[in-house]
């Protein structure tokens, strides 16, 4: 099973759960924030600092060609989960090259910022936060979502609790047959619904707004 996904595949499952909505879909917003004061560890700190300076440039999807951003081209925006627009920065993630494959969307991308989550701004513990908005048709007319998850354990346990739903499905623990041998990505062994409703069953808060 490869999971270096975001989240181990958190971010990847929302998008497809809401893209299901869809008859096509041509874009797909992800922005991410890392709040500064999440309980993540020193080895996982280390570690992103190692990827950022191996892989400086980011993959997106544009108009269905494969590109890489860096310096200004790298700088974004996103509407967090309470409403507030961030100033944030393209990231390599595998979410990219996963929804690509499954949606075919020309126009993808994915924003990362390490600020104060929504959560901790409303006085509550600093949370991970995803937002996915997606641009596509549907019965014949434009429609639009946006998505969101908030999970206030932290980076490491949201991974590590989306390591244990896929290491659950590859061993058939979620009502289908297990595995057969091979390599897998999250996307590849899951069911959106069943993942996102075990999130929801260990803490996770989930929306869903369309139009």
């Amino acid at each position: 099973m490869l999971a270096s996904h975001w989240m181990a595949g958190a971010a990847t499952l929302l998008a497809l759960n809401s893209a299901k909505g869809f008859e096509s879909v041509r874009s797909i917003r992800l922005g991410a924030i890392v709040d500064e004061q999440d309980p993540v560890g020193p080895a996982a700190i280390e570690d992103m600092k190692r990827v950022h300076s191996a892989a400086p440039a980011a993959l997106v999807f544009e108009g269905g060609r494969r590109g890489w951003l860096s310096g200004d081209a790298a700088k974004g925006k996103f509407t967090s989960v309470d409403g507030r627009s961030l100033d944030a920065t393209a990231f390599s993630t595998f979410d990219t090259a996963s929804l690509h494959a499954v949606t075919g969307a020309p126009d993808i991308r994915f924003d990362l910022v390490n600020g104060e989550s929504s959560s901790r701004r409303r006085g509550g513990e600093a949370a991970t936060e995803i937002v996915v908005e997606i641009e596509g048709e549907a019965d014949g007319r434009m429609k639009n979502s946006r998505s969101t998850l908030e999970f206030k354990q932290g980076t490491a346990s949201l991974t590590g609790l989306s390591i244990v739903l896929s290491l659950a499905s590859a061993l058939g623990l979620n009502d289908r047959p297990p595995a057969r041998p091979g390599l897998y990505l999250p996307e590849l062994l899951s069911d959106s619904q069943w993942f996102l409703d075990e999130l929801r069953s260990a803490g996770a808060t989930i929306s869903e707004d369309s139009k």
